[in-house]
């Protein structure tokens, strides 16, 4: 029982998670209190603990979508996954997305938020290591972590750009890639199976893989597959 992926899955990730983020909320709450929150440092630390608590529930969601085991339906340790959860974030994904803010949603976004704040954090301990004369007020750390969020958001919202709207005109890469996903038997094993795992939604979203791959009660491809160029370049478009 404590290897089968639904324990591991279901189970163990989710109370890692969950661990993890009561703890960044006790210390949110220890940052708050009147002890610390009058020192600038403690508004570097409360936007970290904020940044890290959302690139952990991100993450948990991205866990849902990447590992099948985590929504399996017969299972009663992953119910709360495919009930409440996965809805919850399928209509936050959906409503993002009306607005082209689904971006906003990237765990690479907020992980480089922590990432420049312990940069501002890294300079400002060694300006103290070294005794140097600087007086930081809280007003100053609380424009240092907006600073942070605005450059985060400004890389990340130029890569979603590129991502999305560069479009490629030479149809041969579309036919190389496949071909390296085809030449190589762990790769059309993975794809296959995990079309196979989502039949009846692959067989709506991707008739073309499903015919191309043979798939029909095997996860897994026995024989190899050879098509025409041109059919492979409609397939990708």
């Amino acid at each position: 029982m404590l290897t089968t992926p639904t324990f591991i899955w279901c189970f163990l990730m989710p109370s890692i998670h969950l661990f993890s983020l009561i703890s960044n909320i006790l210390c949110i709450i220890v940052f708050c209190s009147n002890t610390f929150i009058k020192k600038p440092i403690a508004i570097y630390f409360i936007c970290l603990l904020i940044s890290d608590s959302i690139t952990l529930l991100i993450g948990y969601i991205e866990m849902i979508d990447r590992e099948i085991s985590m929504i399996d339906k017969s299972s009663l340790l992953c119910i709360f996954n495919e009930k409440i959860l996965h809805t919850i974030t399928d209509f936050i994904y959906t409503f993002m997305g009306r607005f082209c803010l689904e971006w906003m949603l990237y765990k690479v976004l907020w992980t480089r938020v922590s990432t420049i704040l312990l940069a501002i954090l890294s300079v400002q301990r060694t300006r103290t290591f070294f005794s140097l004369s600087y007086h930081e007020s809280r007003l100053c750390a609380f424009f240092a972590c907006i600073f942070s969020i605005i450059i985060a958001l400004t890389i990340t919202c130029l890569e979603w750009i590129g991502v999305q709207y560069d479009n490629v005109n030479n149809l041969n890469i579309y036919f190389e890639m496949f071909q390296l996903i085809n030449e190589k038997k762990f790769s059309r094993n993975f794809y296959s199976t995990y079309l196979y795992r989502n039949y009846n939604e692959s067989i709506n979203n991707y008739p073309c893989m499903i015919e191309l791959f043979n798939i029909t009660s095997l996860p897994i491809i026995t024989n190899e597959v050879i098509l025409k160029k041109s059919f492979y370049i409609d397939l990708f478009l």
